[in-house]
């Protein structure tokens, strides 16, 4: 057999997967033919995005498009590409589209070799009905950017039901507004009757985080078809942490983890000798995917600075020139992109442990001590910013160098895989010498090269990312110390409402009635609450966003000789559902004192929660205290 009727079977096996044996489907089809009698009244579409039937008999298996011109680095496009008209045609129809984890896995088994041309398993499945429609084509890089060709055709005929050919520019492949824009065109004249919102949507470029996600998803398929599973496993940490809605990330990250971090590779019942050189093997990758991101790429990092501009000093009646400022900058590093890489090479170190054979084998000092002389420890990346201040009649009229940088690398010397960042510089920027003359009331603020590249060409090509954000967002974002996801503790701010003193035992605390976690801080979600992040600050009322998935040991800390103030024990907490707390997490919030004597509140805020709230099923909502008793209700 050919590997055109292959790809046949594969379809045909994906259909009978996806939607039943034509004997299911025939008996589906009276049950809805009998449902549809009973009732006279058509039901309305409630989707915001088609009206109609949104193509809901349409089946389509969606193929990865062939690539041609691209760069060694870029191979991860086409299933970028194949990735984004999944999601457009998924979620902007009723169109039913095959999934792309069974396409993949038939592929490998169908063209793998293990079914003989003539066996009767393989023929058998080239008798099932294949999906309604096939869409496939090919993406081009040519000087200025892509071109793509699409086409739908029917499985039962081969005649083309849609087609679309344009090109767009590497800016518009960035944001996927090129991929989009082609989805809006194959939809219709599929005969999907779209709203105007959803052509608002689909002729405006995606959200960050959903092209982060899918960037992310795009390379770890990619790198997984490879071989390199430590490498794919990171991506799609990366792609569930930018969007937990894409299950696809989500569900490849479960699998390939639960693989990894099993110990088994192979057949169990391999010798020992075969089973060493497996893991050698495994952790060679491991160490050489390190290698190559230390010496092909970089962290992530975003530059945020404030836009808010005004007077510093004196003027300069000689010169007649002032200082304009003051401009405060922040250079972060991606904690998505560290974390996911510490999990996947946790999911390693879990392996290894796992086959309960690490020391005999020699290899219990792993990561600590390789298994190579890569010898990774880590890169720093410096860059050297201009920032120009413009009037209104675009002129400049100001000019200065901020030097930043950052650094990441693995802590061989802790014996686990942690990641070290040094990926949080703070600094401010003032113009010195503005001619006065100049200065006008509307003044603008602008980026104007990167390390002597022009910024705009710097941000196409993913070397930083620039944001501008008003001076209030840029002082919410500073309330915390946060790393990877993580925050690890609060600073001073006006959300305290006083500062309480007990003068019995010369100690104080800070006092805040209401305390709202964002979802965000310089555009990372936040994840965890850290081991001792909110400590000695006594927290009436908690909201924890939905993103939270643990929180720490002694997360809110109050020792029991600071807790000076009567009746100090948090009454309502705020959060998503499945969070993991640690036993400990509002740890002491139970003690006060009361003219000298130290008394325990009857009511042990962190042990009656925690039933309370696994009891609950960890249902996400409002927990608050009354009656001497835990509550819940709906958020």
């Amino acid at each position: 057999m050919n590997r055109s009727f292959y790809i046949l079977i594969l379809l045909a096996l994906s259909f009978m997967l996806s939607f039943g044996t034509p004997q299911q489907l025939q008996a589906q089809q009276k049950k809805t033919t009998a449902q549809t009698t009973q009732s006279t009244q058509p039901q309305a579409s409630v989707s915001p995005y088609f009206t109609g039937d949104g193509g809901k008999n349409i089946s389509i298996a969606i193929l990865t498009p062939k690539a041609t011109g691209l760069a060694e680095n870029q191979g991860y496009l086409p299933t970028l590409v194949q990735g984004e008209f999944v999601s457009n045609f998924s979620g902007f129809s009723a169109i039913s589209v095959l999934d792309r984890e069974r396409l993949d896995s038939q592929y490998a088994e169908l063209l793998s070799g293990y079914y003989d041309d003539n066996s009767k398993a393989g023929l058998d499945l080239g008798h099932l009905t294949p999906t309604t429609h096939i869409m496939g084509g090919s993406i081009t890089r040519t000087a200025t950017g892509y071109a793509l060709q699409m086409q739908i055709t029917k499985s039962s005929d081969k005649m083309t039901t849609a087609s679309y050919s344009g090109t767009f520019t590497f800016a518009e492949l960035d944001n996927l507004t090129g991929i989009r824009r082609a989805s809006l065109d194959l939809l219709q004249k599929m005969g999907v009757t779209l709203t105007a919102q959803a052509q608002k949507e689909l002729t405006g470029a995606a959200m960050d985080s959903h092209v982060s996600a899918q960037t992310a998803l795009a390379r770890g398929i990619t790198a997984q078809k490879q071989g390199t599973e430590v490498a794919a496993l990171s991506y799609y940490f990366q792609a569930a942490s930018f969007d937990p809605s894409l299950l696809e990330a989500v569900n490849r990250s479960s699998i390939l983890n639960v693989n990894i971090s099993s110990g088994n590779i192979g057949d169990n019942a391999r010798n020992d000798i075969q089973w060493r050189k497996d893991w050698i093997a495994r952790l060679t990758e491991t160490e050489q995917f390190l290698d190559s991101f230390n010496r092909t790429e970089s962290m992530p990092y975003t530059l945020f600075y404030t836009g808010d501009i005004k007077q510093i000093g004196e003027i300069n009646y000689q010169n007649e020139t002032v200082t304009m400022g003051r401009i405060e900058t922040h250079l972060h590093g991606s904690g998505i992109w560290t974390v996911s890489i510490e999990r996947a090479l946790q999911a390693v170190y879990d392996g290894l442990d796992a086959t309960r054979r690490k020391d005999v084998w020699g290899l219990g000092n792993w990561p600590r001590q390789g298994v190579t002389n890569l010898n990774f420890t880590g890169r720093s990346r410096n860059y050297s910013v201009v920032f120009e201040l413009l009037n209104n009649q675009n002129k400049v009229i100001g000019r200065q160098t901020l030097q930043t940088g950052g650094s990441w690398g693995l802590n061989r010397s802790s014996g686990r895989p942690i990641i070290n960042v040094n990926a949080d510089d703070r600094k401010y920027i003032n113009f010195q010498n503005v001619n006065a003359n100049d200065i006008t009331d509307r003044m603008t603020i602008r980026v104007a090269t990167v390390d002597g590249i022009d910024a705009e060409t710097v941000v196409r090509n993913g070397v930083l990312q620039i944001r501008a954000i008003t001076k209030n967002e840029f002082d919410e974002n500073c309330i915390y110390k946060f790393s990877k996801g993580e925050i690890q503790g609060i600073a001073d701010d006006k959300r305290f409402v006083y500062t309480f003193y007990h003068t019995s035992v010369e100690m104080s605390f800070k006092v805040m009635e209401n305390l709202v976690i964002p979802n965000t801080i310089w555009g990372d979600p936040v994840m965890y609450i850290g081991q001792e992040a909110i400590k000695n600050i006594l927290i009436r009322r908690v909201t924890i966003p939905n993103s939270v998935v643990s929180i720490g040991d002694k997360a809110f800390w109050i020792h029991q000789t600071t807790a000076t103030y009567p009746g100090g024990f948090m009454d309502e907490i705020i959060l998503g559902e499945k969070v993991f707390i640690a036993q400990n997490a509002f740890f002491h919030s139970i003690y006060y004192y009361s003219s000298g004597t130290l008394l325990k509140n009857p009511y042990n805020v962190t042990t009656r929660f925690l039933d309370f709230y696994n009891k609950n099923n960890k249902k996400a909502g409002i927990y608050y205290h009354s009656s001497g008793k835990w509550n819940y209700k709906p958020r």
